[in-house]
């Protein structure tokens, strides 16, 4: 997603890769003659936001988190955090921030980029996600399967709608141009910090009647879909005969300069990719097929 800024802001609300990529374009000059040869001898440091569920937190209880611990199990070391909102700067400041009084980064493993990460370099996408609509079942709205089904609606049953959108998102521009300007509750989107929360459209605005539908980054829909007892929440997903910038891949992240780490790292998800699976789905994360394009080796550019 885009330019650097929290995460959940980016998917929940607007052009996915800034959002994923989590970090800004910088030169990737500084600190290369540093080269750590195992990363993880005696800890996997992963860089992560403290309060970004379903991605991460601080306790610990995000999809980010079980799949690091899962790989802190598989190479036999603890698990250790360097925390810090995923804004402008985040890879600067985590994966390239250099310690000198321990002689090593302070952490070497993002679990979620896009490919707008270019301050170090991705393995293979391991997943693709969507944005997804979300609405409470039992409201005249559940002949909705999928987002065409939406657009079928009797036009006074659609004119009707409060549709939450974050300003910017492809999902968004979907509503636009399908003529429901009109029926817009626009939210927007942030540049980091935790004055606003996506999961917000979600959990309050959608639960409480504020709006009839939620069109949101599909992790943040499909996990509070599961977590709310509450009313009922479908979750929609955006496929790809709905056009052709909904779905977005996701990767991991590692510093330029570590080839051998970053191969480490592509094995551990080759090795382990149905139990990544089985944590995506404990959270509702909603999945489209990779495409031709994931499966293309990163070029060696700038190492």
């Amino acid at each position: 997603m885009m330019a650097s800024t929290r995460l959940s802001q980016h998917l929940g609300g607007f052009a996915l890769f800034a959002a994923l990529g989590l970090c800004v374009a910088l030169p990737a000059l500084a600190q290369r003659d540093r080269q750590v040869e195992n990363p993880a001898a005696d800890a996997l440091r992963v860089c992560a936001d403290p309060s970004n569920m379903p991605f991460s937190n601080d306790k610990r209880e995000g999809f980010e988190n079980r799949i690091a611990a899962l790989f802190g199990e598989k190479l036999g070391v603890p698990v250790e955090y360097t925390w810090m909102a995923e804004q402008m700067g985040f890879g600067r400041n985590t994966l390239k921030r250099w310690l000198p009084e321990k002689n090593r980064y302070a952490c070497d493993l993002i679990i979620s980029v896009g490919s707008a990460f270019e301050v170090g370099k991705t393995t293979l996408p391991y997943y693709r996600s969507t944005y997804a609509l979300a609405y409470t079942k039992g409201h005249g709205l559940d002949t909705i399967k999928k987002p065409a089904d939406l657009l079928a609606l009797p036009e006074a049953k659609k004119n009707d709608l409060r549709i939450g959108v974050f300003t910017g998102s492809p999902a968004g521009d979907w509503v636009i141009q399908n003529g429901m300007i009109g029926q817009i509750v626009s939210y927007r989107a942030q540049s980091g910090g935790y004055d606003s929360n996506p999961a917000d459209m979600v959990t309050k605005d959608l639960v409480g009647g504020d709006i009839d539908i939620a069109v949101v980054w599909g992790p943040i829909a499909g996990y509070y879909a599961k977590q709310i007892e509450s009313p009922d929440i479908a979750v929609v997903p955006f496929s790809r005969d709905d056009g052709p910038m909904f779905d977005f891949p996701v990767s991991m992240g590692v510093r330029y300069g570590n080839d051998d780490w970053l191969n480490t790292v592509q094995q551990l998800i080759d090795d382990n990719l149905a139990e990544i699976n089985a944590i995506l789905d404990d959270y509702g994360v909603p999945r489209v097929p990779l495409r031709d394009i994931d499966r293309q080796v990163q070029e060696d550019d700038d190492d």
